[in-house]
């Protein structure tokens, strides 16, 4: 047994588990990548990293050059790619680490160059070349990389790659794929291809696969797909197939603090917005937005759309009505979240829950990736 009141359950065997069922999706010749950026998706770097390695990953994708040291630091020394290209001041630990940059534009290139000349070792890269989503469009074209590459004398380009995003990400591939289905994949892998054959390095890596095209289209899957999502026991919302045996890997927990009764009329939380009109059992909980309960990215709604849920949401609460979008998972149970929540606290209704008592495990919907990250991650077994 652990001694934390509140901390998130990361089923670590659920993790390896969904790994093989990627690694089952795949053919000869197709390594997997377990994407472990962000906290490996807020389950923790190194344990996850771990975890995917040994179910039979082949390599490691991280967000930052910070990642990919402390993997190193922990003592992995499976290949691991830095998908953003690294700031200049940290080229010299990312080359001194052993990590696969990426690079887009000439000056990716003449960084690496030069943390390879300070450090004495040899920088490695993979190429992004951008199919339309324009978040890394470059200046240079992949020959003039390749070639600058070759005259520098110390930074290897081994591996080329793309990204699609979902439909709607780029007019370019959402064309093609109107076109012809997995046309954008055909020409990436032919162009590339040829591309490489140029400049005689057919054996580099190629890869363009996420975890939806590794799912639709094997076509895609190249010398390596990018596994990230589906790993953690989720399936991309854009995502056609959805047959993999998937198995839940984290739950954010925490246990009631205090259980009370409201009578009718009563206020619940800052602002007075849930107003009960019945008599009400009122269990808190010592969890709120610090630790990731209730946060919302602006980009999932309008500024329009997000008032007129705010205006509802307040209408509804005067007449003691929860308008949260999830509840509470309370033993076999669920129990709606009432009034605003706070940094540290919210309330949720256990009227119709008459066997709740301070103590009890609590289980709350978060997003993964927004859940603190200084909230203790426990092994599963070892949290019941």
């Amino acid at each position: 047994m652990h001694e934390h009141t509140t901390y998130v359950a990361v089923d670590r065997a659920a993790l390896a588990h969904n790994a093989r069922q990627v690694l089952g999706l795949l053919g000869e010749g197709t390594a997997l990548m377990a994407v472990v950026k962000c906290d490996a998706y807020g389950h923790g770097l190194v344990e996850s990293a771990r975890t995917f390695i040994d179910a039979g990953a082949s390599w490691l994708g991280v967000s930052s050059v910070a990642e990919g040291v402390a993997l190193r630091e922990a003592g992995l020394d499976a290949p691991v790619l830095l998908f953003m290209p690294a700031a200049r001041g940290e080229c010299e630990a990312l080359v001194a680490a052993g990590l696969t940059g990426t690079v887009a534009q000439s000056e990716h290139i003449s960084w690496l160059h030069e943390a390879a000349a300070a450090t004495g070792k040899r920088a490695a890269a993979h190429l992004y070349i951008d199919t339309g989503l324009g978040r890394m469009a470059s200046d240079d074209s992949a020959p003039q990389l390749m070639d600058l590459a070759d005259g520098l004398g110390d930074v290897d380009i081994t591996g080329a790659y793309t990204h699609y995003g979902p439909p709607g990400s780029g007019a370019m591939g959402d064309w093609m794929e109107v076109f012809r289905a997995g046309l954008p994949v055909k020409m990436f892998r032919r162009l590339a291809g040829e591309l490489l054959e140029g400049q005689g390095r057919s054996g580099m890596l190629l890869h363009c696969a996420a975890s939806a095209l590794t799912l639709d289209d094997p076509d895609s899957h190249l010398g390596l797909v990018r596994a990230g999502t589906l790993l953690y026991g989720q399936y991309p919302d854009h995502a056609q197939r959805r047959d993999l045996d998937l198995r839940n890997t984290f739950e954010l927990r925490t246990r009631v603090a205090h259980v009370g009764t409201v009578g009718v009329g009563g206020k619940i939380g800052y602002g007075g917005e849930f107003q009960c009109r019945r008599v009400t059992r009122v269990a808190t909980l010592p969890v709120g937005y610090w630790h990731g309960l209730g946060t919302i990215p602006q980009s999932l709604a309008s500024r329009a759309g997000r008032c007129m849920k705010y205006a509802i949401s307040r209408w509804m609460s005067g007449w003691g009505r929860s308008w949260h979008p999830q509840s509470v998972r309370i033993g076999e149970g669920t129990a709606p979240i009432i009034g605003r929540i706070s940094m540290d606290h919210c309330a949720v209704d256990v009227t119709d829950l008459p066997d709740v008592r301070a103590g009890d495990v609590v289980v709350l919907p978060v997003r993964r990736v927004g859940t603190n990250q200084h909230i203790p991650r426990v092994d599963v077994e070892d949290a019941d």
